[in-house]
């Protein structure tokens, strides 16, 4: 590309239904919330409808002609803006990662849409392009990824060595070098296999989010029900209040499990991790197709998670915490294995990212962290139950939630552990996922320690470890250490030499 380009002018097109959907949404909200029949008409209201489309429109066609971007040798050059002018310049070195997707909007078109991720570049992405030709996102790709100058120096340096250092290279040298290019053109692939995906889905930990989700929907309905209907229903809950209840939360749970796992299977159905070089190529998605590239020495950690129903069965799922690449669905994190076997993470890890490939044994917290992480959980539902049982005649059934929140806190005491490995950090936690996460010293951006007035009584400290992800970073954290891990784990990172080590020069 040595000119400016613009984007498929299907961008309009797809500009425009992206705002219609924000509007459609907005106005079902106004709709089912607000007072939509006192004071305003129905003409008002398809009027001021009409004129924000056709706003739409017209923005959506100034924004496509206004933006234009120029990929050179080292760099992509991106000018947008009418009234207000931008201009971006993105350096090729500085490039996180590259993210190719096409939605269901651009594949109607034959189109993708790419996005790039720079250092810092926050939860949203440096440069975006709605309406690419797959092959245009490709070539942008393969340029910012390899540069037009890499194949270029290559070929020169072999036919430097061919030429002018034929006579002191012997024929092991060549051979050497031959071995070491051949091996760094090998790839490593993985697939998540079909019975995975199923897998995945059955116990993928969304459950809770699509639970509430249903729940508000279903909480909305008698809005649309005649008052006949409603009459009745009220009358049936109230003589079979319970069984009511009972047969509501089940509803929400088979239908918020059913929405889970169909939604599983399409976002992670054909997911495939390739290692090639020192580049990592995730590619996923049945309906949104989407194709992520990561530097492997870009990547500043590793996380291990295992909810509640794949740790039983000993599955994890395994995330990478990089400067880019990362999304709002999955906490800024990128995923690196959906499914696999705890006991497989390891050999996966040598494959993909062999810097993190080792396993650790967890130091313990003391034992007057017991009780903090137990009376944190239960002392609220304890009240919350006791109140529940003087309103309610079976109230008395809440103080099972108390009891299951002790249990909790016991358990993720004991899974809670903290270790240093060579330059690594390693820290183990549960909410209720199992959690484990390695943060290499170099890649730390921040450590502290701190202690509220609960904590002081025990001598007990809260450690937290942040690494960069976005613009704000991510911050990883462990509960209730002891005034000694917290003294061991702060001189571990620290880069001075601590007093005891200098004392026996001193007294010399």
């Amino acid at each position: 590309m040595n000119n400016w380009q613009r984007q498929h002018p299907a961008a309009i097109f797809i500009s425009f239904l992206n705002s219609l959907k924000q509007l459609i949404v907005t106005l079902v909200l106004v709709f089912i919330f607000g007072q939509t029949s006192q004071g305003m008409s129905s003409i008002f209201f398809i009027s001021f409808f009409l004129l924000i489309l056709f706003g739409s429109l017209i923005s959506g066609f100034i924004g496509w002609w206004k933006f234009q971007y120029y990929l050179k040798e080292d760099e992509l050059q991106v000018k947008q803006g009418l009234i207000f002018r931008k201009n971006r310049f993105i350096r090729r070195d500085r490039v996180q990662s590259i993210d190719i997707n096409a939605k269901v909007i651009q594949r109607i078109f034959g189109l993708v849409e790419l996005k790039i991720e720079t250092a810092g570049g926050g939860s949203e992405p440096e440069f975006r392009l709605i309406a690419l030709k797959r092959d245009d996102a490709e070539l942008i790709k393969k340029e910012l990824l390899e540069g037009k100058s890499a194949s270029q120096e290559k070929e020169g340096y072999l036919g430097e060595i061919s030429e002018g250092m034929a006579q002191s290279l012997s024929l092991s040298d060549y051979k050497e070098a031959e071995t070491k290019e051949q091996e760094s053109s090998k790839a490593f692939t993985w697939d998540l296999t079909p019975k995975r995906l199923i897998i995945a889905a059955i116990t993928s930990s969304g459950v809770g989010i699509a639970a509430t989700f249903m729940a508000a929907v279903i909480s909305q309905v008698p809005q649309f029900l005649p008052d006949w209907l409603i009459n009745i229903a009220i009358g049936w809950i109230v003589q079979s209040s319970i069984v009511y209840v009972g047969m509501f939360l089940v509803t929400v749970l088979i239908s918020a499990w059913i929405f889970t796992i169909i939604s599983t299977v399409l976002k992670y159905g054909m997911f495939s991790v390739t290692k090639r070089g020192k580049d990592i190529h995730i590619s996923r998605g049945v309906l949104e197709q989407r194709q992520l590239t990561l530097y492997e020495n870009r990547i500043n950690a590793v996380r291990i998670v295992q909810n509640v129903l794949r740790q039983p069965f000993g599955y994890c799922a395994v995330y990478v915490e990089s400067a880019g690449g990362g999304t709002k669905e999955e906490d800024l994190s990128t995923i690196l294995l959906p499914l696999c076997k705890r006991n497989e993470v390891m050999n996966l890890l040598e494959e993909l990212v062999p810097e993190y490939a080792f396993e650790v044994s967890y130091e313990s917290l003391p034992k007057e962290s017991m009780r903090r992480y137990m009376i944190k959980l239960f002392v609220p539902l304890f009240i919350a139950a006791g109140i529940i049982t003087y309103f309610f005649s079976y109230g008395w059934l809440a103080f099972i939630f108390p009891i299951a929140g002790g249990t909790l806190g016991y358990i993720q005491y004991k899974t809670a552990g903290i270790e240093s490995f060579k330059e690594y950090l390693c820290i183990r936690s549960r909410q209720l996922s199992k959690t484990e996460v390695f943060l290499p010293k170099r890649r730390i951006q921040d450590m502290v320690h701190s202690q509220n007035p609960l904590q002081r009584l025990d001598q007990l400290f809260t450690i937290e470890v942040s690494v960069l992800t976005t613009v704000v970073g991510k911050v990883f954290s462990l509960k209730h250490i002891s005034s000694q891990q917290k003294e061991n784990y702060m001189e571990w990172y620290s880069y001075e030499e601590s007093t005891e080590t200098l004392l026996p020069e001193e007294n010399i």
